[in-house]
């Protein structure tokens, strides 16, 4: 068995706890590092793997199947490790060649950081740091200013010292990914650990670096919706073997209305899954030969955001489909319904997207960083 698929069945079986805490176990997450699965899109000359966005997206799935915290973790922590193709090599090895390198953070503007002599001074206040206590550097997102002149927006990597940070990821779903909120004031960030964002070109010559930046995260985040979906199937299947509801005498699996609206379920759940990798397919076929196209990257995004509201409404149908037994705490689907709200809300995958994609389609300027 993969060691992945064991490391998601050991935090499924620990879910009780792991929700309680609202947190990943720090031994867990440990053997996570330790396994280079927040290190598959780092450059080998870090230590990475620099492995192709369809083998890690077909792993979130496969994480997720069993624990969408896992996955969520696993997922937005890993793409950072994309950032180890794009910096000068020092800065690279500086952030990512400790074995156990694992980066996480926000990285849209939310602080703001000024030009100094050595670096730059940064203060603001972040969320959706997921996973960020168990990371040895925290990305956050600022605007880069020069006394009051605007410079450009770029990305600062905090050492977990440098930052508070807030305890306050009291949520519906995805409990585990413990996505907090954190701030910092007036902390110095040698240039040695800041860069230019949305990134520039790469630095390391791979088909990796080539393919979207931002459409390697929301396809990771869309994999979680996947593996969840999958998962929602599964526990429809085996529920209508024996539920009998009160009355109606046969089980669920051999009522003709169940059997119908299964299939269509069913179908929905493979038209997301063909979409997603012939997507990815095409992309990686076009950075093997040369740069990710604007209609390509717009495609992902596409794709992010249609196959994660496709997966919303597999998940949904199964519970609906279910009845009051998934009403329990005790029943994987009162999980899974929790965590593919929060999924879908995320903004990298949320309706918003479809503005995006629609503006590139009807052939109007968009600017480089939505994409």
């Amino acid at each position: 068995m993969p060691i992945h698929i064991q490391l998601a069945q050991e935090a499924e079986a620990q879910k009780s706890t792991i929700e309680k805490n609202r947190n990943l176990p720090n031994e867990l997450m440990e053997q996570v590092k330790k396994e280079g699965l927040v290190k598959a899109w780092a450059a080998k000359t870090v230590g990475g793997q620099e492995a192709a966005v369809s083998k890690v997206t077909q792993t979130i799935r496969e994480v997720a199947y069993y624990n969408g915290s896992l996955a969520w973790v696993i997922g937005v922590t890993g793409c950072s490790s994309l950032f180890s193709g794009f910096l000068e090599e020092e800065k690279a090895k500086d952030l990512f060649a400790h074995p156990n390198a694992m980066i996480g953070g926000y990285a849209g503007p939310a602080g703001i950081a000024t030009r100094v002599k050595d670096g730059l001074i940064v203060s603001g206040h972040w969320m959706w740091g997921s996973g960020i206590t168990h990371c040895t550097h925290i990305v956050g997102g600022v605007k880069l200013m020069e006394g009051e002149e605007f410079k450009g927006t770029a990305i600062v990597f905090f050492k977990p010292e440098e930052i508070e940070m807030i305890d306050n990821w009291h949520v519906l779903g995805l409990k585990g990914t413990h996505s907090i909120d954190y701030k910092a004031k007036e902390v110095l960030i040698p240039d040695a650990r800041w860069s230019s964002f949305p990134v520039p070109k790469p630095k390391v010559e791979s088909p990796l670096y080539r393919f979207s930046f931002l459409g390697a995260l929301s396809l990771s985040v869309s994999s979680v919706a996947l593996g969840l979906a999958n998962r929602a199937l599964t526990e429809l299947k085996n529920l209508a073997k024996t539920k009998r509801p009160f009355g109606q005498g046969k089980a669920l699996n051999k009522r003709a209305e169940i059997q119908q609206k299964t299939g269509q379920i069913e179908g929905q759940y493979q038209a997301a899954v063909a979409l997603f990798e012939r997507t990815i397919s095409q992309a990686e076929k076009e950075v093997e030969e040369g740069e990710c196209s604007l209609s390509t990257k717009a495609q992902i995004r596409l794709t992010s955001a249609y196959t994660t509201s496709l997966s919303h409404s597999v998940v949904q149908a199964c519970f609906n489909l279910a009845g009051g037994s998934a009403v329990w705490q005790s029943h994987k689907l009162e999980e899974l319904i929790r965590d593919i709200n929060v999924v879908k809300q995320h903004g990298m995958v949320n309706d918003l997207n479809y503005r995006t994609v629609g503006a590139v389609l009807l052939e109007q300027d968009v600017p480089p960083f939505l994409l």
